[in-house]
Parts: structure tokens; C-alpha cells; sequence
């Protein structure tokens, strides 16, 4: 039999099935048919199998695929969660479905809130555990989320091995972020608020900080910016790194959050010339050089940035705004100013229409706005 590549296979056999995932299988020295334990991603992934197989026949190793698998349940059931969760997240790595930065957050999150799971063989975990642990888990509801997400996915991942046959995560919306509503109108500030905001702030940290206003821009994309990330003639500045904390030291990154973090902005006409003044104080270094910086010169840390952020928002009376608000207020504003869900995806980096329909809201309501202004004109006529 052929393969695409026209390649004559000699051993088994490869065929994509209706999901569009690939199978293999062969005849062993037994004259049986044997298929692998699972489907593959790529028929190149169900090749790599077959052949191992093969050269197990050779090597006179073999032993039917079902024996092999049943002896590797066997094995991996009484492996404790934080060893499979490690395996998973290395795969996850070796075959580019995931981000080192990513990897170094799910890692964080076992360690500070999967605790009681780590020890525990997969089979042992069950549904009133999880449900328990998730009911008196601190941390806020993006750490929460963000923790059962990882649990999830880890154990969907062990349905997929065949090592279980079904996920203890069974917890009603136990994936949820945020608590309430997703775009919080008390974390709004108007650009008049932003100013005292802004005078507030430790003189440092204030274009940092004006940039994530009125920019729309990330904590880790501000803090990312070089020298020529910056284009006063066009009035644009290009997003294409972010400092990420890596094993307890922030260094930067050269991938951004998403493929569509990368992009250009469009610099507010006001900002420019403060830019320019700025831009000329800073001492003299090449263009590949960072903006912002700690003391010692390295990437300026999210906690400094934090601090600052929480100086400026107690002094006028805002405690409940984080560093973030910033780039919400941004996206809420550039609602309001009359952008399509396009434009919104583009100015912010999104890669869902379901982000900027976040801000529908800030559309309605300046609407609302609006038309009780329409209501007033004939009786001031």
C-alpha cells in the first residue's frame, strides 16, 4: 500500500477516520490485526508509531499493542497527578501547542493551589474532592479560573491516554474568571479622572502608565517596548515583545500573548510631543534598548508597576483600579468612539470578536446618553 508521499509501506497501514484524525494498524507475528491504543494528530505522528512497532517485530521485543497499553494504565493510574500534569505540559512544549510563558504559569498555579492533588495517582481524584477544593479555594476569580482550568485540562488529558475514563472536574462553571460582570464600569476612568490619576503616580512610572491608557496596552507589552517600537513621524508604536516573570526573574519575551498581540498602534496626536520631550531625556542607547528599566537595568518588574498604579489610585480615591483598568478604560473609550468590533480586535490584540463584544456595553450606554440628549432639542427649540 502507497502512503500519500507515494512511499510503499511494507508494515501496517494508515487511514484518516471522519474526525480527521489518523489510525494505525498492522498484522502482528500472531496473524492478528492490532491497532494502536489511539488516534493520531497527523498521519506522519500514526507512521512514527508503526514504525516503533516494527522495529520491535525486528528486534523480537514485540508484544501485542492491548498488553503494552493495559500494562501502562496500570502504571501511569498510581503516577500522582503532578508528575502526569509535568508530562502533559512537556508534550504540550516538544510539539508547539504550548508557550513557555504559558508552561511557566500552569506550573505556578499547581504549585499554589493544586497542592492536595499533586501526590494523588489520577484514579484517586474524584468529583467531590475537586468540588470541595474548589469551594474553599482562595485567590482571586482569575487565579480560581485559572487553576481549575489547569486541573481540567490535565485530566481531559488523561481521558484522551485512556488512563481514565472520566473527568472529576464537574464543577458548574468552575472555569469562571470573574466574578459578576466581565467589564466593570467602576473600573472606568474618564480621561479628566486619568488626569489627576496620572499626577498621582510617581513621576517614573507616568508614560509607563499613559501608555497603557490611552494605548490600550498590556502591563507586559508597556514594559516590552524598545527605542524603535516607537514611531513619532507616523505617531505609531509597534507591539512585538513583553517582559514575562520566568522562574522568578522577568526577562523578556519575544512572543506576545497571542499571534494578534502583535500589531501596531496608532498613537493618540496629543501624546506625541510629550513622547518626544520624554524620549529625549532618557540617556543615549541603541535602538534595540528598553524604555523602561529597574535600578539595575533590567526590565522594569509588574510589581513596581503595581505599586505605582496603587499609589496613584488611593491618592484620588480609586483603590479598587489595577494596573489593567488602564487598558479596560482604553478598550471602553475606543468603544465609545464609535469602533467596530474589526477595529477593536486590531487596536487591542485580540483574536476573538468575543473581547471586544465585551465593551457592547460602553455602546449602549453612550447611546442611551446620546438619545436622552435627542429628547431634550424640542424643548429647548
Amino acid at each position: 500500500m502507497a502512503n500519500k508521499r507515494g512511499i510503499r509501506r511494507t508494515f501496517g497501514n494508515v487511514r484518516e477516520l471522519p474526525s480527521k484524525r489518523y489510525q494505525a494498524r498492522y498484522t502482528g507475528p500472531d496473524g492478528r490485526e492490532h491497532k494502536a491504543s489511539v488516534t493520531f494528530d497527523t498521519r506522519r505522528d500514526a507512521e512514527a508509531w508503526l514504525a516503533i512497532e516494527w522495529a520491535d517485530v525486528q528486534a523480537a521485543r514485540w508484544a501485542p499493542p492491548a498488553v503494552v497499553h493495559a500494562q501502562q494504565i496500570a502504571e501511569v493510574a498510581i503516577t500522582p497527578f503532578g508528575a502526569y500534569a509535568e508530562e502533559v505540559i512537556q508534550r504540550r512544549l516538544a510539539h508547539g501547542k504550548m508557550r513557555e510563558t504559558t508552561a511557566a504559569l500552569y506550573r505556578k498555579l499547581i504549585r499554589l493551589h493544586l497542592g492536595e492533588f499533586v501526590n494523588l495517582p489520577l484514579d484517586a481524584i474524584k468529583s467531590r474532592q475537586v468540588a470541595n477544593w474548589h469551594a474553599r479555594m482562595a485567590g482571586t476569580p482569575s487565579s480560581r479560573g485559572n487553576a481549575y482550568g489547569v486541573l481540567s485540562t490535565v485530566m481531559r488529558e488523561a481521558i484522551r491516554d485512556e488512563l481514565i475514563t472520566r473527568s472529576p472536574c464537574q464543577v458548574s462553571r468552575g472555569g469562571t474568571k470573574r466574578a459578576g460582570r466581565t467589564a466593570r464600569e467602576d473600573e472606568v476612568l474618564d480621561p479628566a479622572t486619568f488626569a489627576r490619576y496620572i499626577e498621582a503616580a510617581p513621576e517614573k512610572y507616568r508614560i509607563a502608565l499613559t501608555l497603557a491608557y490611552w494605548c490600550g496596552l498590556r502591563s507586559g507589552e508597556v514594559r516590552g517596548l524598545r527605542r524603535r517600537d516607537i514611531d513619532l513621524k507616523r505617531g505609531e508604536l509597534t507591539v512585538a515583545q513583553q517582559v514575562v516573570k520566568l522562574g522568578g526573574k522577568n526577562v523578556v519575551h519575544q512572543e506576545v500573548k497571542t499571534d494578534a498581540g502583535h500589531r501596531t498602534v496608532a498613537i493618540p496626536p496629543h501624546l506625541v510631543d510629550q513622547l518626544r520631550e520624554w524620549l529625549d531625556t532618557l540617556p543615549v542607547t541603541g535602538r534595540d534598548s528598553l524604555l523602561f528599566t529597574s535600578a539595575t537595568g533590567g526590565p522594569m518588574s509588574g510589581e513596581s508597576l503595581r505599586a505605582a498604579n496603587k499609589k496613584a489610585a488611593r491618592t484620588i480615591g480609586r483603590p479598587e483600579l489595577r494596573v489593567h483598568s488602564l487598558r479596560h478604560s482604553s478598550a471602553t473609550l475606543f468603544a465609545q468612539s464609535g469602533a467596530t468590533t474589526a477595529d477593536m480586535m486590531g487596536r487591542f490584540g485580540w483574536s476573538s470578536p468575543a473581547m471586544a463584544t465585551r465593551y457592547s456595553h460602553a455602546v449602549r450606554e453612550r447611546d442611551r446618553e446620546l438619545a436622552s440628549r435627542m429628547s431634550e432639542l424640542p424643548q429647548a427649540l
